[in-house]
């Protein structure tokens, strides 16, 4: 490995302290994309490919010809697994915090929703019911790659929603086929897991983990 490699092997792996939570304030920000998520698991394909590269390596410590090369490899590696990890805590801190802010965000929205069910005796139909006597336009979740709210109400909404008149949902933007949910109960009645994995509160809201 020539000492140029070298080093931008190990910028790489230093950079995993500031990418990844960058990323993840990025990803939720008003302008964000869905395309940083493939900046994001550059690095978690890395930490996966270091996961099969360090028996390789330790095992070509036992020959002589490939002893030097190994090391450096190693090197890398042992610079690159705790900035990963440091970078993948700051990052779940960081989408912690985004999301706790858009909890503050939809409270008008929540608001509207309790106003009109206090009047009419029961929740809206539609969100668009609520313009313009309680909000003057439908919001969005002020997150571009996740921009719209799911809401839900009726039989429907009791049965899949713990017997909630009416729910709120946010699909958060995930890498590859799997999904996380946002979700808002007025009841507040959230469960320890289900809806497909378990479930964290964030302000007044619930994210479920898959």
């Amino acid at each position: 490995m020539k000492s140029k490699d070298l080093i931008v092997y190990i910028l790489f792996a230093i950079s995993a302290i500031v990418v990844l939570p960058f990323a993840a304030w990025a990803l939720l920000a008003p302008y964000g994309s869905g395309f940083i998520l493939c900046v994001t698991m550059l690095y978690y394909f890395a930490f996966l490919a270091i996961l099969v590269m360090l028996p390789i390596m330790l095992v070509r410590l036992c020959w002589k010809q490939t002893r030097a090369r190994a090391l450096l490899w190693l090197l890398v590696l042992l610079v690159y697994v705790p900035c990963f990890l440091l970078g993948v805590n700051l990052e779940h801190r960081v989408w912690t915090a985004r999301w706790e802010a858009f909890s503050h965000r939809s409270q008008p929205l929540i608001a509207a929703i309790n106003d009109y069910e206090r009047q009419h005796g029961a929740p809206p139909e539609s969100l668009t019911v609520l313009v313009p006597d309680y909000l003057p336009a439908v919001p969005d979740t002020g997150m571009r790659a996740c921009s719209e709210f799911q809401y839900f109400t009726g039989e429907d909404a009791r049965q899949q929603y713990a017997g909630n008149p009416w729910a709120l949902q946010v699909l958060p933007p995930v890498f590859g086929v799997g999904f996380d949910l946002m979700l808002y109960f007025p009841k507040q009645d959230y469960p320890e897991n289900g809806y497909g994995g378990w479930l964290e509160r964030v302000g007044d809201w619930a994210y479920v983990h898959e």
